[in-house]
């Protein structure tokens, strides 16, 4: 199977030359004159004796793409399981099947804004639908976010649910809470067995947290189990007393019990207001952790393999407001003679829009906030338009599916493609003209 990209008009397509050629079974017909929601919108072309898949994906992004800057939420997760769902549903009338369904991430595309998913079906494709999502899956579980503890339940639970013979889309719709009946029974259902029979051959660690915790912060926690884990301790003062009574009976036998009597309750009542102290300050203890964990400061005993991944990724990505500071005040000293030369700039060219410095890359350039780097407000411009980045010393600039294209030099540029950039280049994004300086 080949795959290319091409731009007519204002119109991007993804191109697929399928590994049979010449086939026209009625799969190719039904999609060519049926519009079915959820899916790519198709049509045929003849090219030199060759057929040709067109799937449209003007601004629309494929899912590797987006999570690649955007850590996937649970809403998110949902939707994308729910649409993937009802899309299968729909294949139905139409005589289609799941397994002509392309589920590499990229291939599969999302509408950023209300991350509404469309899926891309080959015609005479052969491939295995439940191992294909399950590598889908496999492969959200390392981009939800980590940080959302209801996601990355989820997600578990989703990706284990996969791995299970003979499972169903409608497992995986009820997971996700998309079918009815609630997840979290469904997500313990899962979880457990992980924990208390951890397989050698599981690609997945534990969870960094166990049910018992997430139960307490639903307030499912059951007082019997309390109860139970303190009764040793609660034996201490009785313990204490026999003891005592046996010394005793010992060394003076039933003539000492009765002599020195008042020994005994007071060995057992000493005991027990020891006891009663200790798990007070033990209780304070719990108390005072447990009011440190909803404020955000606690920190885990003990860290697995992939929690730590996961921690490491968060504290790359997450604000050092200390050293943005420090940054900021040795930038202002290094560069207010003269401008950092290490910097490029998109310099904005007859128009209200501001010089664009390229800081750091990959940079994205769009009008899609809380993903781009830049937000460049225009009806012209794609939520997500075009891409800036760095090979060495060398800069390049990549459309992304953008409708009404990015141009270097008066150049249009293909969907995807990439082309360096050199000083002095006047570079289209969409109406919008800049010099790179």
């Amino acid at each position: 199977m080949k795959v290319a990209y091409r731009r007519e008009m204002k119109h991007n397509y993804l191109i697929i030359e399928p590994d049979k050629p010449g086939y026209d079974g009625y799969e190719v017909s039904m999609m060519a004159a049926n519009g079915i929601e959820g899916l790519l919108k198709f049509h045929v072309k003849q090219v030199d004796d060759r057929t040709l898949y067109y799937y449209e994906i003007t601004s629309r992004q494929p899912l590797n793409r987006v999570l690649e800057y955007h850590s996937l939420g649970g809403e998110e997760l949902k939707k994308l399981i729910g649409d993937i769902g009802q899309t299968l549903e729909r294949l139905e009338p139409y005589l289609l099947k799941e397994k002509q369904i392309l589920l590499e991430p990229e291939y599969v595309y999302v509408e950023p804004e209300q991350f509404k998913v469309f899926l891309c079906l080959v015609p005479g494709r052969q491939v295995g639908f439940p191992g294909e999502m399950t590598g889908l899956l496999r492969y959200l579980l390392g981009k939800v976010n980590h940080q959302d503890k209801e996601c990355v339940v989820m997600a578990y639970g989703l990706y284990q649910e996969s791995l299970k013979d003979n499972y169903g889309m409608k497992d995986l719709l009820e997971i996700a809470g998309k079918n009815g009946s609630g997840a979290e029974e469904k997500d313990e259902t899962i979880l457990k067995p992980e924990r208390d029979n951890k397989s050698e051959e599981s690609p997945v660690s534990p969870l960094p947290y166990s049910l018992d915790d997430l139960n307490q912060e639903m307030g499912e926690r059951n007082d019997f189990s309390d109860v139970k884990r303190k009764w040793p301790v609660l034996m201490i003062p009785f313990s204490a007393a026999v003891g005592i009574a046996a010394v005793l009976w010992l060394f003076f036998g039933m003539e000492g019990i009765g002599r020195f009597w008042y020994t005994i309750p007071f060995a057992g009542v000493f005991s027990a207001l020891a006891v009663l102290a200790i798990l007070g300050k033990r209780s304070g203890q719990i108390t005072e952790m447990e009011e440190k964990k909803k404020e955000g400061r606690s920190q885990p005993e003990e860290s697995y393999d992939w929690q730590i991944t996961f921690e490491e990724e968060i504290k790359e990505k997450a604000p050092n407001y200390e050293a943005e500071e420090e940054e900021v005040f040795q930038t202002s000293l290094l560069t207010d003679a003269e401008t950092d030369k290490s910097i490029r700039y998109l310099r904005a060219v007859g128009h209200d829009a501001e010089d664009i410095a390229i800081t750091y890359v990959p940079y994205l350039i769009g009008k899609q906030e809380g993903i781009v780097d830049c937000v460049l407000t225009g009806e012209a411009v794609s939520r997500i338009h075009a891409r800036i980045d760095r090979e060495g010393e060398e800069y390049r600039i990549s459309d992304l599916n953008s409708t009404n294209g990015t141009s270097v030099n008066g150049r249009l540029l293909e969907t995807n493609e990439t082309v360096a950039l050199k000083k002095g280049d006047e570079v289209f994004i969409a109406n919008f003209v800049f010099i790179f300086t």
